[in-house]
């Protein structure tokens, strides 16, 4: 029996044991919970839920203080000892307690882990101008506090964000305006709230939450309470991400904005939101769009449209359209259209269509069509049909048909059609081409025109490989591209019975020509050639054998043809030189002129033949 009660004594003093353990847990965790509250909860935002009755304030203060962890300081004479106080409260922060005890006739102030309480001021006049409301704005359903609400006046255009705890304090000239105040937020109904009582005030405004999938808001206020406006559509664009920006589907107008910087200025928080006639920036500004003129000393951004003139001595970024004139000293960046004349230092840069004049010390780069001239110290870049004439120090770069002449430092492309001409110190391309290609190389799948250059391509021209021989080299390859008005002759040749390692005579050269055609099967020919007749490796000095050739083309099947006809040579030496070729071997033609010339250079010309296949 003394067993059993041993065994009940020990399992009590374990239960005892576990219990206060377990309190002693409690204890440690409520007090870390208030130390981890008070170190990243401002004191007036910390919950509290209390209820009392008819308890004096000072215990009531006692109360609250050790709820949220923290201690007041004041001076006595400012509390009284006999007021008692009926609260029976929530979740609520400390300053809503507060401002439930003593209804304005007090203030706050935190310092390290105290809230200091003063006397307030006695309130305000009526007929003071300056109005302070402050307080917290709130989910009308759940009632938590919406942090990162736009409360603004649209008349004075004072505003407020609110906090992290979803608490604001804006303050405004009641003179100027009625006394009235708008809450916007993301995917929350607009609302206004109009001030009847004079003087600062404490405000908990509540807004009621819309469904995801709207498109509209509904302004709610006294007068209009059915009144709806359009959403606009948030896109990404710098300071996209500011509350107010993100919040208020309302465009408020002005007729003059001077900023320091964007958002230090006349419009303040608000110039997101604003439309200006006139806009001055000194280092910078930011305006929801601009009506007449807008002058940045450094930069200038709208999120929306502007006209008429707009000057920056660095950059302007518009995210709508831009109508008039636009000049920065580096950059002009757009997403809409644009009906202007553009002038930047560095680029113009249109993401949406563009029509008008470009003029840029760098590069013109257009992301749709770009109607107008274009003129670039390096190049300009159009992504979509255009028209008009472009101008650039090395390249254009044409995306899709376009209407018009490229001139170009280096090289011109276009991946479609091309009504005009490509002008270029180097490189043509294009796909169809009605107008003429003038440059080194060109390039294209058909031509309307004439391709003027040391080598030109068309795909669906004229294309022949000639294996001929003549009254001097009797083994002669050329190949003819171009179209049959006007082709390029890249032509080389040798006299077979020279052959040897250092007397063999050969020859290549460039000409032009053109084949006009007579019948069906029958074309003439007028070929202008230039070869350099060399002896050995190479002859270094002049050496020129020139050839005006006439003759017909005969067009035997569809991919062979015979050529023949008369040459008329010029051949240029120097008669300082005496290590030339032999030309005339087996047949000594008359040579009809010569003359040494002052310079040393003889002429000597003479009649020949050219016989000729011609492949392809």
């Amino acid at each position: 029996m003394a067993k059993v009660v041993m065994i009940d004594v020990r399992m009590k003093a374990f239960c005892t044991l576990l219990l206060t353990s377990l309190s002693i847990a409690q204890i440690f965790t409520c007090a870390a919970s208030q130390q981890v509250q008070s170190k990243t909860i401002p004191i007036l935002e910390r919950s509290i839920t209390i209820s009392v009755k008819e308890e004096k304030l000072p215990g009531v203060l006692n109360k609250i203080a050790q709820q949220g962890g923290f201690s007041f300081s004041y001076n006595s004479s400012i509390i009284s000892e006999s007021e008692t106080v009926t609260l029976d409260v929530v979740g609520k922060t400390v300053r809503e307690v507060l401002n439930t005890i003593f209804k304005g006739s007090k203030k706050y102030k935190e310092r390290n882990n105290y809230l200091i309480l003063t006397q307030a001021p006695p309130p305000p006049k009526v007929e003071t101008t300056i109005v302070v409301i402050s307080g917290y704005v709130e989910d009308q359903k759940t009632g938590n506090k919406i942090a990162d609400a736009s409360v603004y006046n649209k008349n004075t255009l004072s505003s407020a964000v609110t906090d992290q705890f979803g608490f604001y304090k804006i303050k405004f000239d009641k003179k100027d305006s009625a006394a009235s105040l708008s809450i916007s937020k993301k995917d929350y109904r607009d609302t206004l709230v109009t001030i009847t009582a004079p003087g600062n005030q404490y405000l908990t405004i509540s807004i009621s939450p819309i469904g995801k999938d709207s498109v509209m808001v509904q302004a709610s206020s006294m007068n209009s309470p059915d009144s709806t406006i359009q959403q606009e559509d948030i896109v990404n664009f710098p300071y996209g991400s500011e509350a107010n920006v993100q919040n208020i589907s309302d465009t408020l107008y002005r007729d003059i904005q001077i900023s320091f910087l964007p958002f230090l200025g006349s419009n303040g928080r608000l110039s997101g939101n604003v439309i200006n006639d006139y806009s001055i920036n000194m280092l910078g500004g930011y305006s929801l769009g601009t009506r007449k003129i807008e002058l940045g000393f450094f930069f200038n951004v709208d999120r929306g449209d502007v006209s008429f003139l707009q000057v920056a001595g660095f950059g302007n970024l518009v995210g709508g359209d831009i109508y008039g004139v636009q000049g920065a000293g580096f950059f002009n960046l757009n997403r809409g259209e644009v009906k202007a004349a553009q002038f930047a230092g560095f680029t113009n840069t249109n993401l949406g269509e563009a029509r008008g004049v470009q003029v840029s010390g760098f590069a013109n780069a257009n992301m749709r069509s770009a109607d107008g001239v274009l003129v670039a110290g390096f190049g300009n870049f159009t992504n979509g049909p255009s028209y008009g004439v472009q101008v650039a120090g090395f390249s254009n770069i044409q995306i899709g048909n376009y209407k018009g002449s490229q001139i170009a430092g280096f090289t011109n492309m276009a991946t479609e059609n091309i009504s005009g001409s490509q002008i270029s110190m180097f490189y043509n391309y294009a796909r169809n081409v009605r107008g003429t290609q003038i440059g080194i190389i060109n390039y294209a799948d058909s031509l309307g025109g004439v391709p003027i250059g040391l080598v030109s391509f068309v795909k669906s021209g004229y294309h022949k490989i000639e294996a001929s021989a003549d009254e001097i080299f009797y083994t002669n390859l050329a190949f003819r591209t171009g179209v049959r008005q006007f082709y390029n002759i890249l032509s080389a040749g040798i006299q077979p019975q020279q052959i040897n390692d250092s007397l063999n005579v050969w020859t290549f050269g460039y000409g032009i020509g053109t084949a006009p055609r007579l019948t069906k099967w029958l074309y003439l020919n007028f070929d202008l050639t230039s070869q350099h007749v060399e002896k050995g490796s190479f002859t270094k000095e002049l050496s020129l054998l020139n050839k005006l050739y006439a003759g017909f083309d005969f067009q035997i099947a569809k991919k062979f043809s015979i050529t023949m006809g008369a040459t008329l040579n010029g051949y240029l030496t120097k008669t300082t030189f005496t290590d030339y070729p032999d030309l005339f071997i087996n047949y000594q033609p008359k040579i009809i002129h010569e003359e040494t010339f002052s310079n040393n250079v003889n002429l000597k010309m003479w009649w020949g033949a050219k016989v000729g296949l011609r492949f392809l």
